[in-house]
């Protein structure tokens, strides 16, 4: 029975996040207390339900301390310690997939001939509907693909998935295709996918892959490796973080392909020719293309725990970036200040982090020679053709190599872009 009532109260319908606890006394900081069976937490708030049946709703921090600890170990309550980002505060799933979570597995069948391989991030949280990444790799979808993008399936909470039979040879693409769609329709099937973040990659013929099923099923967005549309065809809503070798023989077809999406394209550069370069590259593009769909759907509250813990994740990982490579730390900073365009609980955190970072002006020039590559791209490489242009093209790239000069990557890139094409083999 209630003995009196918690001030900030009101009744809601509830949705279980846990299994309510017993029956019990509850008391808040001013020495009133409910006798009641605690039901969910939301948002920093607890729901209870009395022997009666009535519904309240109390802010966790006005519990005693005590009540404070038996519920965060109950509902799996995160919450950041002083300094630190705040996140969504959702507990992470661990066992209700029908899939290992934390590593690659497969082939799985998805019928009719077409199987897959799997990555499910062991930081997917509960009750959230999961973006997807569909690999198709020019080799075939293996466990080696699927594990090459898993730090960024962690940092983003991004499954993702290579299908095996959809590769380079006489299916190209429309057979690869069918592959493609009987794989995402078994994986939407099977898993909480969220059918609006669907996500395409591959390299070479499979980035190829990569825009011709993103004309197909709906996609936010698209991350091909040395690839080419082979149909010159683009949604133009769609974000393109497209990666080329700076020596690929591709790498105007690339560089056309990513400036037909305008803003919304990106042109990275990688060292070599024919590759999709060191790990990092790929997941510098799950986060950017994770990060400006979820800055372009400010208004959709139902994202805002995505949200919160984007930034969480990002801002721990900008922490750990500074100690090796504080170019890159300082980008993703300038990212979240200037194009996810942070605000709430944890801009304040960006700022200082920011202004550290500043003391080597070589990071700040980082962030504007990558601006100054893409733009290359755009202005030399999307009508470029054959050997009549080198000349011009290599007195820009001259330029470039020595304003940079001493730039962690972009000095190494305007060189290499210098060197001559690499031929297919």
């Amino acid at each position: 029975m209630m003995k009196c009532l918690f001030p900030l109260f009101f009744s809601l319908s509830l949705s279980l996040t846990a299994a309510p606890t017993a029956q019990r006394v509850w008391t808040s900081t001013a020495g009133t207390t409910v006798e009641a069976s605690a039901v969910s937490y939301q948002k920093g708030s607890v729901s209870f339900k009395t022997s009666a049946g009535r519904v309240i709703r109390v802010p966790l921090e006005k519990l005693v301390a005590d009540d404070q600890t038996l519920l965060r170990e109950h509902f799996g309550i995160v919450e950041p310690k002083p300094g630190e980002p705040t996140s969504s505060e959702r507990a992470f799933i661990t066992d209700d997939f029908p899939h290992p979570v934390g590593e690659a597995s497969g082939p799985i069948e998805a019928g009719n001939g077409s199987n897959y391989y799997i990555y499910i991030p062991k930081t997917l949280r509960k009750d959230r509907p999961v973006p997807l990444m569909i690999y198709t790799s020019a080799g075939g979808g293996k466990e080696r693909v699927v594990n090459r993008y898993k730090l960024g399936a962690e940092l983003n909470g991004w499954i993702i998935a290579s299908p095996v039979e959809s590769k380079n040879g006489p299916s190209h693409p429309e057979g690869n295709y069918k592959h493609s769609k009987q794989c995402f329709e078994h994986l939407i099937a099977t898993l909480p996918i969220d059918q609006e973040r669907i996500y395409f990659s591959g390299d070479s013929g499979g980035g190829a892959m990569a825009f011709y099923n993103a004309m197909r099923i709906q996609s936010a967005g698209i991350m091909p490796f040395v690839a080419y549309s082979p149909e010159n065809n683009y949604k133009k809503k769609h974000y393109c973080y497209s990666i080329g070798g700076a020596s690929d023989f591709n790498r105007y077809s690339t560089a056309r392909a990513a400036a037909q999406y305008g803003k919304r394209g990106i042109h990275r550069f990688v060292k070599g020719g024919h590759t999709n370069g060191p790990e990092e590259a790929g997941v510098e593009g799950m986060v950017w293309l994770n990060g400006m769909h979820l800055a372009d759907t400010r208004k959709d509250s139902e994202l805002d725990d995505d949200r919160l813990d984007f930034e969480s994740t990002l801002i721990n990982w900008i922490k750990e970036l500074t100690e090796e490579t504080p170019h890159r730390a300082y980008y993703w900073c300038d990212f979240l200040v200037n194009h996810y365009e942070i605000e709430g609980k944890n801009a304040s955190l960006v700022g200082p982090l920011m202004k550290a970072l500043e003391k080597d002006p070589n990071n700040a020039r980082y962030v504007e020679g990558l601006e100054a590559l893409d733009d290359f791209s755009d202005k030399y490489f999307t009508s470029a053709q054959g050997a009549s242009s080198l000349p011009r093209i290599n007195k820009a790239l001259e330029k470039l190599s020595e304003k940079y000069i001493g730039v962690p990557y972009i000095e190494m890139i305007s060189l290499e872009l210098a060197k001559p094409m690499a031929k297919p083999k």
